[in-house]
């Protein structure tokens, strides 16, 4: 026997008219301050006011879910070395009680997931980082990132060049990631 159909929850007005033509919100999920969250391909959107905005999954190092508090850590551009490689920094974590069950967290982790294709750690004097390649959607190839551990400085001799060279070897052997 079947059951009901279920009827799709009207998106926000906010919602509606920020996304792209070709996106489409996969999962709604209430928050306990009153806001929303919604996961499309291109994103992770939080809807509050007359406001919508999406932090693209490239932009997401980390999500986490523990008793109802989703944890993301995203991360922010500080700059592109000169091979186009973007430099990123971490967020403050930013968290979202869960009003009630949702298939959010699946999508969030799977999105974060499957965005990266591969990934290194650079140790590197004064510090270091991770060198990411990642898919963007809607965008074809991948995308050089590094994303920098706490007090690297960006700047430092060398290091453009062996990022550079950590990201050429992941391009060739993605599986020694």
């Amino acid at each position: 026997m079947t059951g009901w159909p279920r009827r799709r929850r009207a998106l926000p007005p906010q919602l509606t008219a920020a996304l792209d033509p070709e996106e489409h919100i996969e999962v709604l999920a209430d928050l306990a301050d009153g806001k929303l969250l919604a996961a499309s391909r291109f994103g992770l959107w939080l809807v509050e006011d007359e406001k919508a905005t999406r932090l693209g999954w490239e932009l997401v190092a980390k999500a986490e879910l523990s008793a109802r508090v989703l944890s993301i850590i995203a991360m922010q551009v500080v700059g592109e070395f000169a091979d186009g490689t973007q430099v990123l920094v971490d967020d403050p974590a930013r968290e979202y009680t869960l009003a009630g069950r949702s298939g959010l967290t699946d999508v969030v982790h799977n999105r974060v997931r499957r965005s990266v294709a591969a990934s290194r750690h650079l140790g590197y004097p004064g510090g270091g980082g991770w060198v990411v390649l990642r898919r963007v959607p809607g965008r074809d190839g991948l995308r050089r990132q590094v994303r920098l551990d706490a007090g690297t400085d960006p700047g430092a001799p060398g290091l453009a060049a062996a990022v550079g060279a950590v990201a050429d070897d992941l391009e060739l052997n993605p599986q020694a990631g």
